[in-house]
């Protein structure tokens, strides 16, 4: 299946880049484009004009120092994955971002590409003939949510592997556009809206990522139908500050892939704060992180058996930390 056609444009800094995508509603970024070329072959998205930022030379880049981790937008995930100082003090980003999809996709996806793509479900990423069977579902356009069977809401999933790590590691991304540049949590990057799933303004473009400097462990968990080529059916980041070495002064756990945003579960964080690792209660942690999430019918899988899995990896994350 072929591209639609759209004009296509190689800016040569961001700020040609912000006044391009600022030219056009149904402007779209490319990156690495293995999800992007992927959707637009299926007429999922159909822009008329396609902005590539690869020749932007400011937005690719790892540099590690006292103040952490800066990563530009469009470094490749074969980079960020193989980068000495990520594999060492960030061993957790370095396996999530080898986990995402086929070696070709590491190759080719970015960090940006990765923590911006659009939310999933089985009755929108799929082709024309094959959508063709039902009325247009609202995140393409139409009225109604096949998900839930309303009108007016979209239940479309994110299953991004590097933003719930990123998120437990309390990343912020740098954000340039018309009005300037911005410094944000990762996790306000998400808006929990399946047909807007970023907060994004008009214009604005994702430069880097800084991370802060390594403190406690951090695991990253993902479970799917195939050992490679796959998006998560669930994925889970835990992140633990210790107090010593055996008590847990704080916690972050964060899922992805079973709601709109990546989704951190409080309760059960409070719950593992205080306790010694070696007399964690993984199964009631476990059932509580369960209760926090709401998992979508947008995969092939169930939404009980997805928060049954959530509580699964979330105990197996608590043992394999410890």
């Amino acid at each position: 299946m072929g591209l639609p056609k759209f004009e296509y444009l190689e800016p040569k800094s961001l700020k040609e880049a912000t006044q391009a995508l600022m030219s056009t509603s149904r402007a779209v970024l490319l990156a690495g484009g293995t999800d992007l070329l992927v959707n637009m072959k299926h007429r999922v998205v159909e822009p008329d004009l396609v902005i590539d930022l690869k020749a932007i030379s400011k937005l690719d880049g790892i540099s590690f120092g006292k103040e952490g981790l800066r990563i530009g937008a469009c470094t490749s995930l074969h980079d960020l994955a193989s980068f000495p100082a990520v594999r060492k003090f960030y061993p957790a980003l370095s396996q999530a971002a080898g986990e995402v999809g086929a070696y070709s996709h590491q190759v080719m996806g970015t960090l940006g590409g990765n923590l911006c793509q659009g939310n999933r479900c089985r009755f929108y990423n799929q082709s024309v003939f094959w959508r063709s069977v039902r009325p247009i579902c609202y995140k393409a356009g139409g009225k109604i949510c096949h998900v839930v069977r309303k009108p007016g809401e979209c239940h479309s999933t994110y299953c991004g592997d590097l933003a719930p790590v990123l998120i437990a590691m309390e990343a912020r991304i740098a954000l340039i556009g018309p009005e300037g540049e911005g410094i944000v949590p990762l996790r306000k990057l998400y808006t929990g809206d399946g047909k807007s799933p970023l907060s994004l303004k008009r214009g604005e473009i994702l430069r880097e990522v800084m991370v802060p400097p390594p403190t406690g462990k951090t695991i990253y968990l993902k479970w799917r139908l195939r050992e490679a080529i796959e998006f998560p059916t669930v994925g889970l980041a835990l992140s633990l500050q210790l107090d010593g070495k055996e008590w847990v002064k704080k916690a972050r756990i964060v899922f992805t892939a079973v709601e709109p945003a990546p989704v951190e579960a409080r309760e059960a964080e409070k719950a593992l704060q205080g306790n010694s690792l070696a007399q964690i209660p993984t199964d009631k942690i476990g059932a509580q992180a369960a209760k926090e999430i709401s998992p979508m019918r947008t995969s092939t899988v169930s939404p009980a058996y997805k928060r049954k899995m959530a509580g699964i990896l979330l105990k197996e994350a608590i043992e394999k930390i410890g």
